[in-house]
């Protein structure tokens, strides 16, 4: 069913008791309604073809170009009529400087190219003189070029710090930043009786004598001064000064001096004498082509060697304690004696040793011992009853016995048991003493020295003699004798 169709609404029922309506048009549209529809397509087709027809003109108007700034290339159409317009057009700003490719004023063409170098600083150095350039080209000859700078195959030319040749500059890969360019000069070197002319691009003096290999001693003397400039020209003398070896440290110095005397070589040279350090020859001593100085280093220091003093041992009676006991009162110590010695080295080889003092630098300490000389009175059980003793001695016991029929002893007694030897100066003669196992005895006779001063020797008879050999204790009888040796156990 189209939208112009008519079509009938159903009959619905009437509701009871309901009133009769009106009678109702068909809802087909009328023509009025489509006017307003139809002018806007109108206006709709003729917007769009007044567009196309414009884009249409435009197209036919603009010209293809293509605009390259600092090696940046872009394609774009104009309707500008020369290169500044196209500039203009872009919104490209030209500074002081920059180099437009081609000229402004050039009419636009189809497919132009446009090309735009950017100006900037480039720092040129000319002989020492800095002078900042604002351009926009790239390469190092066509700088110099533009500069109106001469060069030669002589000259110096470092480029952005790397030094280059002639030959390099046309081709150089990269934009220059700093180019430094330093001419040659001519100098002409009075050496001695040598005259020759040096060309050079060294900044001083000196730098044009090293790189011409000229050697310098420490004492020549070069008019001007090594530190002024190299300028054209230039007369420069060299002073030479006399040959000499210094013999220094292990090593030996060839240089050259204008001094006099072996002094005066040794301060052209730097070689300083300190202390107690000479020279052979002498300081004095006047100089002769081809001398040789030799430099004695000296040294010397002071050692100090400490040897022990010993202690000595003293001994104090003390009636508080008995006989054969001992006390320490005070312990002893040893002492210091420090000697000081100056040694002298000469190239570190010792030559002398001189003793300068000695000194007790901490005195030794007394060893003090306290020895008893109480005697104390007191009794042994022996086989014949208790006897008295007054001391005990611990000693060592062998036993003797008449060999081949000598049985007299020292002191004309007649070998027998009850007959002792023993050290006279330990048990005098006819001291008595008890020996448990022995019995009592008198020091008759005497032996052998022995190691230990502290033995006896028990005497017998053939027939009863018995063989003895180990430590027993010995009990020395009253009466005390009125000399005592207190020192029998030390």
């Amino acid at each position: 069913m189209t939208a112009l169709e008519r079509s009938t609404p159903p009959t619905l029922p009437k509701a009871p008791g309901s009133l009769p309506t009106q009678p109702r048009r068909s809802a087909g549209l009328r023509p009025r309604a489509l006017l307003p529809l139809f002018i806007a397509i109108s206006l709709a087709a003729i917007v769009s073809l007044t567009l196309l027809i414009g884009l249409l003109v435009l197209l036919m108007t603009t010209i293809p170009v293509t605009v390259i700034v600092d090696g940046e290339a872009t394609q774009v159409t104009s309707r500008a009529t020369d290169v500044a317009g196209v500039l203009t057009e872009r919104g490209i700003l030209i500074n002081d400087g920059d180099l437009i490719t081609p000229p402004l004023v050039t009419p636009l063409v189809a497919d132009l190219v446009i090309s735009i170098a950017r100006a900037r600083t480039v720092f040129l150095i000319v002989d020492g003189n800095t002078t900042p350039l604002w351009t926009p080209l790239t390469n190092p000859a066509e700088i110099l070029r533009a500069s109106a700078i001469p060069i030669s195959a002589d000259d110096r030319i470092v480029i952005d710090g790397t030094q280059a040749r002639l030959d390099d500059l046309a081709r150089w890969p990269v934009p220059v930043t700093a180019l430094a360019v330093r001419h040659a000069v001519d100098l002409t070197i009075n050496d001695g009786d040598h005259t020759h002319t040096l060309r050079t691009t060294a900044l001083t003096i000196g730098d044009a004598l090293f790189e011409a290999g000229i050697t310098l001693y420490l004492s020549d003397r070069v008019y001007p001064d090594l530190n002024a400039p190299a300028a054209p020209e230039l007369n420069i003398t060299i002073e030479r000064a006399r040959p000499i070896n210094i013999v220094a440290d292990g090593e030996t110095i060839q240089t050259r001096t204008q001094g006099e005397t072996v002094g005066d070589a040794l301060a052209d040279a730097g070689v300083a004498l300190v202390g107690l350090d000479y020279a052979i020859p002498g300081e004095d001593t006047a100089l002769l082509p081809g001398m040789s100085v030799r430099i004695i280093r000296v040294t010397e220091e002071i050692s100090s060697t400490d040897a022990p003093i010993p202690y000595e041992t003293l001994y104090q009676a003390d009636s508080t304690l008995e006989i054969d006991q001992r006390r320490v009162l005070q312990t002893g110590a040893n002492g210091t004696r420090t000697t000081r010695v100056r040694v002298r080295y000469e190239n570190g080889i010792e030559v002398e040793r001189v003793e300068e003092e000695t000194v007790v630098t901490q005195p030794p300490t007394n060893h003090v011992i306290a020895y008893g000389t109480s005697v104390v009175i007191r009794t042994v059980d022996t086989p014949d009853g208790p006897r008295e003793y007054w001391r005990k001695l611990r000693m060592y016991a062998t036993s003797y016995h008449p060999i081949n029929g000598d049985n007299i002893t020292a002191t004309g007694a007649v070998l027998q048991q009850g007959i002792i030897g023993a050290d006279p100066d330990v048990l005098p003669y006819h001291t008595q003493i008890y020996v448990p196992r022995y019995g009592v005895g008198s020091i008759e006779d005497t032996g052998a020295e022995r190691r230990d001063p502290l033995w006896v020797d028990l005497g017998y008879t053939e027939a009863d003699w018995r063989s003895w050999s180990g430590y027993v204790d010995v009990y020395v009888l009253t009466p005390v004798p009125p000399a005592i040796d207190y020192f029998l156990t030390d």
